[in-house]
């Protein structure tokens, strides 16, 4: 009565098996016993536990006077379910172990096996207690190797195989499908031979081999065909996809992508039961639809098919989605806003992927948050919180793929080469028994010594990086202090020593000219004085530019106003000048300075030299992040050919000067002459210096 109850589908009356060969992680999960997909829908479905309660009861006294037998073991594990759902996690545990207890009393092979995966499933999915949960996963898998019963393995194969791939044991995840291969292949079980095929070249994928990969990937596709279910076939199609995208042939697998795309959207529209429940997929494929568009470069496309692909989670579509490949959507969506620049949500996006896979403890989600979260830091110049993500991300990296990694799966695939391949399964059953009991054995102290190592190496990779971050930081600081310092000894010479000179030479040529004064000689001091006011003028331009304390967009823009103010104080110009009434604090190198005073310099000369004007117009402006200046006459203007010797060098000079700033310049006729540069200002402003 007990083996008819168990494998009858009354008696989980709403499970629904969908045979799904996508993701290897939901196809373990979609390949376990309907036990775990009841505790499962228990969950989920909260208007049940009302119902629940009231069924305890009932439970209890039918145990109370239920012998010892089969149908005792199935009124434990059913009140297991229930406890479940009621979130009594140690009366569920109690439950399990009772039933384990009455099956091992009785030698009640299945209620073992049974026990062993509900134990397993409570530790797994409720406590998120992995080891524990490998362990009576395995515990499953002996018994069922021993009894003999092909469904018992399969099952209890897929319920470990799961658990490897989320904490990447891809040596003992190799171990189990090339076990589950060769029993299928025992069987002639085409169905289950995809499977392990599938699971087979999802190994290799993710080891980053992608010739072993696609051998296993295209007997699963050829295996797809001859079973004949389109949905298979639309899975193998995205598992080929997976490889042509590792090798970065791009246009192969958007082809492989938009082929499996097609079958879905058309089992949907035909509104195929068998896809009823399958419909996450379409997302999955719209997922590594953008993926593949984002490794292109294609970022908006890339973002469309993704948001495209979240539609189809939000529970309208598919009334539950699996945590794994959710955490991965959300991820690769943050990924995408990063490179379209648009940080808030890519850090949303990153930080929503990361808790959930925080959640369900998947390294390799948590491995890609870790590297979208540093990237978008660093991008945004917040370089300790990328340092961080970083250090996180190459510590989890070199554990999830190592040469020792590497080497264990070459060794195990090689012991299943040939035709001795009964004699290889013995050989996995006498290591896997070997390891057991040696792990008995030192599982304790490893375990403390690696944990203590591991935090070792963690802090000194720490200490060193932030010790040899700090250096460099000092370097550059100390080296532009240096040349911040030399600039200013620079400016404090010309000052000191050539201003001094030229300003004593000023004042004996003045002595002289009033000696001189109606003499002959005179003109020749006068063309002296002169000479020596331009001296004394252009080294006080250049003494300024030298100075860093001069290193500001306010000091810029005051000593054009100065100088504007001391050109035409003394001559016949009716003048104008507008100025901003306040200037943001914005640092301007001295090479920028310079290069925009000597510019507008230039200008007003001109004005003086070629316009013809009585009258003068400067002005200042700031937009935003721009600077523009403009200096207008109403003198003859620009002659129809600027190119002549009269104008050409001051124009092209301008030009060249602001070329180099990366500004704009630009020279016109408006009722006069009239002269333009314009200049992004480059970094935030901290605070707007108000003038008077």
């Amino acid at each position: 009565m007990g083996d008819r109850l168990l494998n009858s589908p009354d008696y989980f009356p709403h499970i629904k098996y969908s045979f799904y060969i996508q993701s290897p992680i939901q196809i373990c999960m979609n390949m376990r016993l309907p036990l775990l997909y009841l505790c499962f829908s228990l969950i989920c479905f909260k208007a049940m536990s009302q119902q629940a309660k009231t069924d305890i009861g009932q439970v209890e006294k039918n145990i109370a006077v239920t012998p010892q037998d089969t149908d005792k073991v199935l009124l434990y594990l059913r009140m297991t379910d229930t406890l479940v759902l009621m979130n009594s996690l140690d009366g569920a545990l109690a439950m399990a172990e009772k039933a384990l207890l009455v099956s091992n009393k009785i030698k009640y092979t299945h209620g073992v096996i049974f026990s062993f995966h509900r134990l397993g499933y409570i530790e797994e999915v409720i406590k998120k207690d992995y080891p524990k949960a490998i362990g009576y996963y395995n515990d499953a898998i002996k018994i069922a190797e021993k009894n003999g019963t092909y469904a018992d393995i399969n099952t209890s194969y897929g319920c470990i195989l799961n658990m490897y791939y989320y904490v990447g044991d891809y040596p003992s995840a190799m171990i189990i499908a090339q076990k589950g291969l060769i029993l299928a292949e025992h069987q002639n079980d085409k169905v289950n031979l995809a499977h392990y095929n599938n699971q087979l070249g999802f190994i290799y994928l993710k080891q980053e081999k992608p010739v072993e990969a696609i051998k296993y990937y295209r007997q699963y596709l050829q295996l797809a065909v001859q079973i004949g279910d389109q949905t298979t076939v639309a899975d193998a199609y995205n598992c080929m996809a997976d490889v042509y995208l590792l090798e970065k042939d791009y246009k192969t697998s958007l082809r492989y992508l938009f082929n499996a795309y097609n079958i879905y959207k058309k089992l949907e529209l035909d509104k195929s039961k068998s896809f009823e429940n399958k419909r996450d997929r379409i997302a999955y494929t719209l997922f590594k639809i953008s993926h593949t568009n984002k490794l292109q470069g294609n970022y908006k496309l890339s973002l469309k098919y993704a948001l495209d692909g979240l539609n189809y989670t939000d529970g309208r579509h598919t009334p539950s989605y699996n945590a794994y490949d959710l955490a991965s959507y959300y991820i690769n969506i943050g990924e995408v806003y990063m490179e379209l620049k648009n940080y808030n949500k890519a850090m949303y996006f990153l930080n929503k992927g990361l808790s959930l896979s925080k959640t369900i403890m998947h390294r390799e989600d948590i491995l890609d948050a870790y590297n979208g979260l540093s990237k978008t830091y660093a991008l945004q110049k917040r370089y300790d919180s990328a340092y961080h993500y970083q250090a996180l991300y190459s510590v989890m990296k070199d554990s999830l793929i190592s040469e020792k990694t590497s080497r264990a799966i070459e060794q195990i695939r090689s012991s299943f080469e040939g035709d001795k391949k009964d004699k290889a399964i013995a050989l996995l059953n006498q290591r896997q028994k070997l390891k057991e009991t040696e792990s008995e054995k030192k599982s304790l102290l490893l375990n403390i010594v690696v944990i203590f190592f591991t935090f070792l190496a963690v802090i000194s990779y720490l200490v060193i990086y932030i010790r040899n971050n700090q250096k460099r930081q000092k370097l550059a600081y100390e080296k532009q202090l240096a040349v911040q310092t030399e600039r200013q000894r620079i400016s404090g010479d010309m000052h000191d020593d050539i201003g001094t000179g030229l300003s004593t030479m000023l004042l004996y040529v003045n002595m002289l000219k009033s000696k001189l004064n109606g003499r002959i000689e005179y003109s020749d001091a006068e063309r002296v004085a002169l000479l020596g006011n331009e001296l004394v003028a252009q080294m006080r331009e250049i003494v300024w530019s030298l100075n860093p304390g001069n290193d500001s967009l306010e000091s810029l823009l005051v000593f054009i106003r100065q100088y504007f103010s001391q050109l035409f104080e003394s001559l016949p110009y009716r003048t104008n000048l507008v100025f901003p009434s306040s200037i943001p604090d914005v640092e301007l190198k001295g090479v920028i300075r310079r290069n925009i005073y000597l510019c507008i310099k230039e200008a007003l000369n001109n004005v003086i030299k070629h316009a013809n004007a009585d009258r003068v117009e400067l002005s200042i402006q700031l937009n935003n992040d721009k600077l523009a200046i403009t200096v207008k006459d109403n003198g003859t203007g620009f002659p129809d050919n600027s190119d002549t010797k009269f104008f050409s060098n001051g124009l092209k000079n301008m030009q060249h000067r602001m070329d180099q700033l990366g500004g704009e310049f630009q020279f016109f006729n408006d009722g006069g002459a009239v002269i333009s540069i314009e200049l992004k200002l480059q970094g935030v402003p901290k605070r707007v210096v108000a003038l008077s």
